[in-house]
């Protein structure tokens, strides 16, 4: 059985309302004020609420404002009898269903304007859970395929560096076997990490924060970040190696945060932000002739806006407009399109937002906003 939550300024309205309704076969609950019918929305959670422009200790906007920040939103229809399109304006921007003008028929048609709202409503909720579904599918093939795809190769590399080592043959040297280890084990620490990277990207809770120095925070991931970009070099072209070991030299890193005081961050939380934005700033600055990465900072009221900066290859407006999607990678078959989504997940979990403006061949700068 439905339940319908009546809003409205006249008890004798509300009731004659409640009697029609509860005839057709529906549950209805009544609140005269703002208050109680905000109330009644959390502990009794209505399937459809019909609430009037006047009220007692308030209107049905005033309803609507302060249902907006309530976690329970069921839908509501704001009935009135004045035919006013600022009014049923108002009402919408607000987050209301649906506008209905009061007729003198009103009350003998309610039972069926109810049926057809609520079944309405039941077909949106299907259409909805359709499509939830069908986006959690294709997100689960899209993550099948990137394990499969980065994981397969991970392992595949640490499996055939072990299977390099002869124990058995008491000729093999003990240097080559101990080089075989090493990058066996490089690979596994890579899964590892590919691991941990996902965990974060999908936990729904920030850790403790702790004041933090941001400007020391910074060095530790640029520090961070320039390790990955030489070890996934190493990796996949260990040819370019020594040579992207010197670019990465001549890169002028400039990091303006030493003025922002200390600040109470989970610091996990911006280490991963700003490790993952340096990383890719590292790699997109490995063919500028005179590569510049700058790194701002500052407090602003009771908010942190941090820029990441770069004079590097820069994105397309395609690319730019998917770089944020989970396992897209900006850069082709190099990395593996975690970085940005990490950084906008991480941001987004603190109330905040990730800005992105590039142009190809003249760099990308990254803008977080994010509230303390």
């Amino acid at each position: 059985m439905s339940l319908i939550l009546v809003m409205e300024a006249s008890r004798v309205m509300a009731e004659a309302a409640q009697a029609a309704l509860i005839e057709a076969g529906y549950e209805v609950a009544l609140s005269l004020t703002v208050a109680d019918g905000l109330s009644a929305c959390q502990e009794r959670k209505p399937d459809l609420v019909l609430t009037e422009w006047y009220l007692q200790e308030g209107s049905g906007l005033d309803f609507l404002e302060k249902l907006a920040t309530q976690e329970i939103k069921p839908p509501v229809i704001l009935v009135t009898g004045c035919g006013q399109e600022e009014t049923a304006a108002r009402s919408l921007s607000l987050g209301a269903w649906q506008y209905l003008i009061k007729t003198e028929s009103y009350l003998e048609e309610l039972p069926g304007l109810a049926r057809g709202w609520l079944e309405k409503l039941a077909g949106q909720r299907l259409a909805a859970e359709k499509e939830r579904l069908k986006r959690r599918l294709e997100a689960q093939s899209e993550l099948a395929e990137w394990l499969a795809h980065n994981f397969k190769n991970i392992l595949a590399a640490s499996i055939g560096y072990l299977n390099l080592i002869d124990l058995n043959n008491q000729n093999q040297d003990r240097v080559r076997q101990q080089e075989f280890l090493k990058e066996s084990r490089q690979s596994q620490e890579t899964a590892v990490d590919l691991l941990e990277q996902l965990i974060r990207l999908t936990a729904a809770e920030a850790g403790e924060a702790e004041r933090t120095l941001l400007s020391e925070v910074v060095e530790t991931a640029r520090d961070a970040a320039r390790a990955k970009v030489l070890s996934n070099i190493e990796a996949q072209y260990p040819e370019q190696l020594e040579s992207a070991r010197a670019k990465l030299g001549q890169v002028a890193f400039l990091n303006s945060c030493r003025r922002v005081e200390p600040l109470n961050l989970v610091r996990a939380d911006w280490l991963s932000i700003l490790e993952a934005l340096l990383q890719n700033a590292y790699e997109a600055v490995l063919a500028a002739e005179d590569p510049r990465i700058l790194v701002t900072g500052e407090k602003t009221g009771s908010r942190l806006e941090i820029s990441v900066k770069d004079n590097g290859r820069g994105m397309s407006a395609k690319v730019l407009q998917h770089a944020r999607e989970p396992f897209f990678s900006t850069k082709g078959e190099v990395g593996v399109g975690l970085g940005l989504s990490l950084a906008s997940s991480l941001v987004l979990r603190q109330g905040g937002n990730l800005n992105l403006q590039s142009t190809p061949g003249e760099g990308t700068r990254v803008k977080l906003d994010v509230p303390l």
